[in-house]
């Protein structure tokens, strides 16, 4: 019985180093893909301008494993993939015009990085605002190893909106004990921040509330369809948020020709504390 249970603990441990031994020896394929890629029409792929006329968008192509020599990526237009995504998803984009962008069509990987960025320059002058537009990137050759079909593509794109853009923002948050008419402030807090106005429909866009967009609070800014006056109101976050009924906006007015946005509203917490926020957002 001691002989068989040798054995069986020889025969054990010789299947267990043969294993190993054949885990170490199996070579690794990197897998090339793009991040953020994949069919997204999301706001992480979407371009938005300031008031300079070139905007930089990163492409970001990562490998999923070190490689063991070089490698050159080659990247192009498919504007073939504009077309499906159009027929795919019932859109109407047009391909950015030639003048439109720029980027460097390849890079070499090497050894000690599993990612590379191509950067790429759009032109705000060369583009229509009553137009939408789509910039479909794809990664045509990796130097023989495997691309994934399903991120193998970035599609930016832009969208028709008034508002659209990264604005620089600077306010005042006072925090009243009770009611503000009752005038005793607890403190006042001056914020300033960059913040993307990123459209929701051609009418409407949400863009961060004060210094609380990390919790979800946002504006929804637009056009009224039945007049065609400038409006803004709170989001469903904030509302949910606040003590029923007490999000008001005291006043708003938008500028087209400095393209700024003023912005005075108030709330109160949920423990009854006024807050009024007085913010101004202008066009970077």
């Amino acid at each position: 019985m001691r002989f068989f249970k040798l054995y069986i603990l020889i025969a054990f441990l010789t299947a267990f180093f043969s294993c190993k031994k054949d885990s170490n020896s199996t070579q690794l394929t990197p897998n090339f893909y793009i991040v953020n890629g994949g069919v997204a029409d999301s706001a992480e792929t979407l371009i938005l301008f300031s008031s300079s006329d070139t905007m930089i968008y990163n492409v970001v192509i990562s490998s999923t494993y070190y490689l063991s020599s070089k490698v050159l990526v080659t990247v192009g237009v498919s504007d073939q993939s504009r077309l499906s995504y159009n027929s795919a998803y019932n859109k109407d984009y047009e391909p950015m015009p030639a003048g439109s962008y720029s980027f460097k069509d390849t890079v070499t990987f090497t050894t000690s990085s599993v990612y590379d960025t191509i950067p790429v320059s759009i032109y705000k002058h060369a583009l229509s605002t009553d137009k939408e537009y789509m910039l479909p990137i794809k990664i045509l050759d990796a130097g023989g190893n495997k691309i994934d079909s399903a991120y193998s593509i970035i599609y930016l794109h832009t969208v028709k909106s008034a508002f659209a853009g990264i604005y620089s923002s600077s306010g005042t948050k006072t925090i009243y004990i009770g009611d503000a008419a009752d005038n005793k402030i607890d403190t006042t807090i001056s914020f300033s921040l960059v913040k993307s106005l990123i459209p929701i429909t051609p009418t409407t866009a949400g863009i961060d509330y004060a210094d609380l967009g990390s919790i979800g609070w946002k504006y929804i800014i637009g056009i009224s369809p039945e007049d065609s006056s400038f409006f803004v109101a709170p989001n469903n976050i904030i509302l949910n948020s606040v003590q029923p009924g007490s999000f008001k906006v005291l006043s708003a007015n938008f500028n087209p020709d400095t393209k700024t946005i003023k912005i005075k509203s108030s709330y109160k917490n949920l423990s009854g504390d006024e807050r009024i926020i007085e913010e101004s957002l202008t066009l970077q």
